[in-house]
């Protein structure tokens, strides 16, 4: 029992080091992993090695090097630019266009980070000469992102995905996905309104017509299409796929092979797969079914749902909802279920988890709400988004914990 609760902590230690610290707590979990695994738990160091998830990491290694090349190229800005202009400068139509814009494109392969890096520049300073609330805009641009980064070809939504196979739950396709898009859709409507969208209709703002798709765009966004393709239609594995069309690009110069590489998101691939290894040794050490008992002992049939949706959100303020709380909290899926006699099963404790993890993002604390007050105009009063965006998330933790909790009360969440 000692191991275990040693195990645990230096989970919460981990995080927070690199809270404090700012240093990838990916690093700082695989000091622990040593530290504890192989002194204090005697875990061989091979063995430690071979908790690195070689298949995460392949995954999502070549969705971000293939998208690193749309960005680099222009391809994707240039696709953003022709779709802002069919909203005609009505301001309304600009609104729901970033939304559904961002939502397709982290669908599709970038995932909500670097759909959130592109279209914020973008859409604050629109906004700005439009006259649409800076802290609606900086809304709905993370919200359609976050809804479609739990794409099973998107990097979260990758990652929420194998972390259920991995751990017993089995392969839940598009159920994660499709739930987070009906329940984000839902927040952004009521928040859109909350926010004042709807007094900005009538009025409207000049758009520049946007420049046609050069060739290399062209290529680019067939290869986007033919991998979406391959992966939903062949079940071909959407890293090999991307690694794939990334080479085919590179060989063809349709990006800096240098830059390419520079464009991974190594930081978060550092987080993600150290994160990993000290999970999987904490689970060797008895820590994740210690972690799973504590938490049956606070659920019930009706305030499961509830109760796990704010502690994935809570967890998510402070840490990655990637990195750290879906590795530590799915995994308790299976045994949690059992605890509680299957009145939840172990998919929607995993939905519930990868969900409420990731409705909080638009914290400031978060990549999503920095990316925000990174992104907005000079003359905008940073310390006022700030509090707005922080005050908003908690607005979203309450909203995803009972609307989750009423779909599963109307057996919609099963």
């Amino acid at each position: 029992m000692t191991i275990a609760i040693i195990s645990l902590l230096s989970l919460v230690l981990a995080i927070a080091i690199g809270f404090w610290k700012n240093v990838n707590v990916g690093l700082i979990a695989l000091v622990f992993s040593l530290l504890v695994g192989y002194f204090l738990g005697g875990i061989p160091i091979d063995t430690i090695i071979s908790y690195w998830p070689l298949k995460l990491f392949f995954t999502t290694f070549g969705v971000t090097l293939l998208f690193g090349i749309t960005k680099l190229n222009g391809t994707l800005e240039k696709v953003s630019n022709m779709m802002i202009y069919q909203s005609h400068g009505k301001t309304i139509l600009i609104i729901i266009v970033f939304y559904f814009l961002s939502l397709i494109l982290a669908s599709i392969g970038p995932g909500n980070i670097s759909t959130g890096a592109l279209l914020l520049p973008i859409g604050l300073t629109l906004a700005y000469q439009a006259k649409i609330p800076i802290t609606l805009m900086s809304v709905i641009i993370i919200n359609g992102a976050i809804a479609g980064g739990l794409s099973p070809i998107a990097p979260n939504g990758i990652v929420a995905l194998q972390l259920a196979m991995e751990h017993g739950v089995g392969d839940l396709g598009f159920r994660i996905y499709l739930t987070h898009v009906m329940s984000m859709t839902v927040l952004s409507f009521f928040l859109f309104f909350l926010l004042g969208g709807a007094k900005l209709k009538g009025n409207r703002i000049d758009i520049e017509k946007p420049e046609k798709l050069n060739k290399q765009q062209i290529i680019t966004l067939i290869c986007i299409i033919l991998l979406i393709v391959w992966v939903m239609a062949f079940g071909i594995n959407v890293g090999f796929a991307s690694i794939v069309f990334a080479t085919f690009l590179l060989i063809i110069k349709s990006a800096d092979p240098h830059k390419a590489i520079q464009s991974v998101t190594w930081t978060a691939i550092t987080l993600i797969c150290g994160t990993a290894v000290l999970i999987s040794v904490i689970s060797e050490l008895g820590g994740v079914e210690l972690l799973t008992t504590l938490l049956a002992n606070l659920m019930n049939k009706n305030t499961a749902i509830p109760i796990m949706a704010l502690l994935s959100g809570v967890m998510s303020m402070f840490s990655s909802a990637i990195g750290v709380v879906m590795p530590t909290l799915i995994p308790t899926a299976v045994e949690l279920a059992t605890k509680l006699n299957h009145v939840v099963t172990p998919a929607v404790i995993t939905i519930v988890i990868a969900i409420g993890s990731h409705f909080v993002t638009i914290s400031p604390f978060s990549t999503m709400g920095a990316l925000a007050i990174a992104s907005a105009p000079e003359t905008i009063d940073r310390k006022k988004l700030f509090n707005e965006l922080f005050a908003y998330a908690f607005v979203s933790l309450a909203f995803i914990a009972i609307f989750l909790w009423i779909l599963g009360l109307v057996g919609i969440l099963v």
